[in-house]
């Protein structure tokens, strides 16, 4: 697997594999009416947005020149909050979710981490528990076609 910084040129992709991850992820968990709101175009617009604050940055996630995934991580101070990571579906169960957390760890290794995880999601909380991210008390809701309930974990820079 190869995991670079996503480039301008790679709009197109990050929109599609974002959109489609994304809407794999959260199968049966939103509306499908929500989740076909989710769109290629919407996900490649935020990408572009994102190109100018330096603080943000967006990986591709590269399987023999395939597309399998990508990152995008948000810096404030000393703090890195991973926002998303979505593999698609038929890469999962591989070793890549693991990879990628070993890489941006390393990357931002003087860092505190943060993430917020759909409390419903139950196999992403435990992949982060088992990576070494712990559950704090804070909760936040979403409305994601209906009211759901986000957990925050973090990973302290004091943990390696």
């Amino acid at each position: 697997m190869v995991i670079r910084r996503a480039l301008k040129e790679d709009a197109d992709v990050i929109g599609e594999v974002h959109s489609d991850a994304w809407r794999q992820t959260y199968q049966g968990i939103f509306s499908q009416e929500y989740l076909d709101s989710d769109s290629p175009a919407s996900r490649r617009g935020e990408f572009l947005r994102s190109l100018d604050d330096q603080d943000c940055v967006y990986m591709l996630l590269e399987e023999d020149g395939q597309a399998a995934g990508i990152v995008k991580l948000v810096r404030n101070g000393d703090e890195v909050e991973i926002a998303s990571i979505y593999i698609l579906e038929e890469y999962r169960g591989r070793g890549f979710g693991r990879k990628v957390l070993e890489f941006i760890l390393s990357e931002y290794n003087d860092l505190r981490f943060v993430l917020w995880v759909l409390e419903a999601n139950h196999n992403a909380c435990a992949f982060y528990e088992k990576c070494g991210f712990e559950l704090t008390d804070k909760v936040r809701l979403i409305n994601r076609g209906g009211e759901f309930k986000q957990l925050m974990y973090v990973r302290d820079i004091s943990v390696k």
